[in-house]
């Protein structure tokens, strides 16, 4: 395992929580004006959050660039506190695809690092702003985000499913990784944990000696 995996495992559920927040905000709204001299995204009917750019993915090269790299548009250095963090973050972690100014994508492509950027720089979310050849990742903060409910076990499965679809983990070490950061009590009997989320719903979930997750609450992946 390489370290940029050992951190996504450790973070991925509890970052994808925050984007489920996200997603339950906004419920379906357009981003109307994303302003990059303030700082600030606005949704179709009101909500608005302050944002750090973290990075660009290109279509054409193939490539992640970080923002504190960016030659080709000039950034508001206040907007690039984040990516900074994030460098000298991986420096310390032992993360080369944090240092180095670009990151081939089959390495790692936006939403790992965005994923893994969500905690490491305190945000409470993140954002993809897609455009012709390519899109910008955006840490978002608003206090709008904090205050919405955590996961259910709706939410859980979907996110978690969307998330073994597009990248190689250790299942059970993810949902131990979430349970500590969330503070949520546990208990393990051979293959299986049990837990209770914070909408008080019991989950039961069953793990393969090899630490795939097999079953929520008895319902076999795919968590359709």
């Amino acid at each position: 395992m390489n370290a940029l995996t050992e951190y996504l495992e450790k973070y991925a559920l509890i970052s994808l929580e925050k984007q489920e927040k996200l997603a339950r905000l906004i419920d379906g709204q357009m981003v109307v004006n994303v302003d990059f001299d303030a700082g600030r995204l606005h949704f179709s009917d009101g909500p608005e959050f302050r944002f750090q750019v973290l990075g660009t993915e290109s279509d054409n090269t193939l490539n992640w660039l970080w923002a504190w790299a960016e030659e080709q548009e000039d950034i508001n250095a206040d907007l690039l506190t984040s990516a900074l963090q994030m460098k000298e973050w991986g420096a310390k972690a032992g993360i080369p695809e944090c240092i180095v100014p670009s990151v081939d994508l089959e390495k790692a492509d936006g939403h790992i690092l965005s994923l893994i950027a969500s905690e490491v720089c305190a945000a409470s979310c993140y954002y993809q702003d897609s455009y012709d050849g390519g899109a910008s990742f955006l840490l978002l903060f608003g206090g709008e985000l904090e205050r919405q409910p955590g996961f259910d076990v709706a939410g859980l499965s979907r996110q978690f499913s969307n998330l073994l679809a597009l990248y190689d983990l250790n299942h059970r070490n993810a949902f131990v990784s979430y349970l500590q950061a969330k503070g949520l009590p546990f208990t393990e009997q051979g293959m299986i944990i049990k837990f209770e989320l914070e909408s008080a719903e019991q989950v039961s979930t069953e793990f393969g000696p090899d630490g795939v997750l097999r079953s929520i609450n008895g319902r076999s992946l795919p968590l359709d």
